[in-house]
Parts: structure tokens; sequence; C-alpha cells
């Protein structure tokens, strides 16, 4: 069987050390992949014009996957590629606690849930403008409190999009990664995520949505709440959730909150999927002003890349990859700073790799 292709693209800020850190223990490991570096990022724009020039960009369309290191202002237009152009419409975003990581709660022992969120649609990629453009076009119309566009006079608007198609084929999606976490020993159980109070029409739709499939598979269970109770079960409750499905800005600002519950963003992995080509990241940001120190905490890109493996159907080098992170926590003397340690991004990945093997 050919070896799987992968991209790695680090793209800004801490993310090539990152990236680099990620790619030396899974080539060091000897996983059947052909790892490929081509130009990317804030470091290449003075000499291609672009983060991501064009014989990078068809690499990522002919890749089995794309691992990516953070994105600042330069590399969004590869988020951009990735992600909306690329159609991967859900983010799978875990949140899972390892013995020896720091978090924000007494005892976080046991958590292990999975954010899904819409990553097509909703407030964001931001579709705004001037608030006299929908005056002019929309006269007619008037909101929950009788006011017309033209009765709030200057300002911008942005608009959020809630489609059938776009929350069904969320949800199926749902359905079946809680079925298969079910036969894992996980509860099997989804929780929706809405604020159908304040949104009558698209949270209604959303939610009604998930329930009715959800609805589908008697061996799972369902329930939903406001997304400002659930900002607040996740600190009281974290223990009692499995899937948790999200419309798009709601699953950006929650999976920040619960990142602090298992360790910090420098923990939590991400992948987007649903696409031709799936990529997968960690959920932090470019940090710029700790880029090039090697201090940055490789953790979440190595999950990410444990993702990867598993999407791929390499279950077995995702499980070892997994294991040799736990076992790194659980030791607790090869740590960056983020998690109380001492160690450097090359240290951690070092570590990592020797439990590999």
């Amino acid at each position: 069987m050919a070896k799987k292709r992968i991209v790695a693209l680090g793209g800004d800020g801490i993310g090539p050390e990152v990236v680099d850190a990620t790619c030396y223990v899974l080539e060091k490991a000897g996983f059947d992949l052909e790892i490929l570096k081509p130009p990317n990022g804030e470091a290449v724009v003075e000499k291609y014009g672009t983060a991501f020039p064009e014989e990078t960009r068809k690499l990522c369309n002919e890749a089995d996957a794309v691992l990516f290191g953070a994105s600042g202002q330069a590399s969004s237009i590869i988020i951009l590629h990735l992600r909306w152009i690329g159609d991967n419409f859900v983010n799978i975003r875990p949140a899972k606690y390892y013995q020896g990581t720091t978090s924000c709660i007494k005892d976080p022992t046991g958590i292990d849930f999975v954010l899904l969120r819409e990553n097509s649609e909703g407030l964001i990629p931001g579709r705004e403008g001037d608030l006299s453009l929908l005056a002019e076009r929309i006269p007619e119309y008037r909101d929950m409190l009788g006011k017309s566009f033209a009765d709030y006079g200057e300002g911008k608007f942005a608009v959020r999009i809630v489609t059938k198609r776009g929350t069904q084929r969320l949800a199926k999606f749902a359905c079946e990664f809680a079925l298969k976490r079910k036969k894992q020993g996980h509860p099997g159980k989804v929780t929706c995520v809405h604020k159908y109070n304040a949104f009558p029409e698209s949270d209604h739709l959303f939610e009604g949505i998930v329930r009715e499939e959800v609805e589908k598979h008697p061996e799972l269970t369902y329930d939903q709440y406001y997304v400002d109770d659930m900002a607040r079960r996740l600190l009281r409750y974290p223990k009692d959730f499995d899937v948790i499905v999200l419309e798009n800005m709601f699953g950006d600002i929650l999976s920040d909150e619960v990142s602090e519950l298992v360790g910090g963003l420098g923990i939590v992995p991400s992948g987007c999927v649903g696409g031709k080509v799936p990529y997968f990241e960690s959920v932090a940001g470019s940090a710029p002003k700790y880029a090039g120190k090697n201090v940055a905490n490789p953790t979440a890109t190595i999950l990410s890349a444990k993702l990867m493996l598993e999407h791929l159907g390499m279950q077995n080098e995702a499980d070892a990859l997994e294991k040799a992170v736990a076992m790194v926590y659980k030791e607790g003397k090869t740590l960056t700073f983020d998690q109380g340690g001492s160690a450097t991004t090359t240290e951690f990945a070092e570590a990592v790799l020797k439990k590999i093997k």
C-alpha cells in the first residue's frame, strides 16, 4: 500500500516550530508517511509575494491530508483555501485530560468529550457591510422590536447563515461520530448547543435538525442547552458530556474555554474534515511573541497529527502517538513552560519520540 502523502505547513508565528517538532516525531518513529514541506507562511512572502505559493497550493490539493501550524495575518489565505474553498465543514475539537497537564479545575480526571463545530456557515467567515445597504435594499424588514434597518442609523451589519443542508450534514456526521465513540466505551450522547430564545428562526432550524437526526439512532441519547448555560455547565459538569454539536461562532468560543479544563491552548488539537483534503491544526494561534524562541508547546500539534492518523485509517500509529504523549505528561520530567516545566519545544518532541520507541 502506498504511503499516505502529508503536506506540512508551518504558517506563521510559532507554527513552523511546532510543525517541525511534530514532523520530527512522525518521521523518526517510522510511520508510513510521505511528508512534504513546501514553502509557505510569513517567512516566504518576500520571496514569493504570498504566504501560499501556487506550487504549495497544488501539493495541498493532491495530498491525503495537510498538517498546519498556525495562522497569523499572512497565512489567513491558507486557511481560506483549506477550510472554505476545500469545504471542510466539520471542525473536530477534542477536550481530553491527560494526567500531569495543568487544569483550571480541582479534579479534571476523566474529562473526555469532543466539540463538533460547524465550519462553513454562521457568522464566520464575516459577511459584513454598511447598515445603510440593508436599509436601502430591504426597507420593509422589521426586527423583533419592530425596527427597520434605517431606524438604527449609521453602522455595520454581520449576517449569520444557518442552512438546512449545512446543518444536516453536520448532524449526520455527529451521529456517526457518536456511534463510533460509543463502540469505544463512551456514553453515546449528543448535546446540541444553540441560542434559539434569541434566534428563534435560525437556531430553531439548527436544533431541530440535530434532534431529528439523533432520533434516527435509538442507541444515542440527546440533550440541548442554550450557549450561555452550556458555558457554565462545561465548567461545572465537564464529565457529563460526550459529543457536543455547535454552530460556528459558539464552537469557536467554547472550544477555547474548554481547553483550560485540560491544560490550555498548548494541549488541544483539532481536525477540519468533510471536504476533499482534510487538514489538522492546533486550536492555539500563532503566538508571535514566542516565535523563534523554541519554547512553544507542540502537544496540540502532535495530538492534531494523532487525529490525522486516525482519519487516514492508521489507528495503531495514532494510538502509539497518543500513548507517548500521555506518558510524557504523567512522568512530568520534560514539560514546556506553559505546563510548569522548562523543556524546549524540541526537547518535548524528543521525549515523546523516546516513548514511542
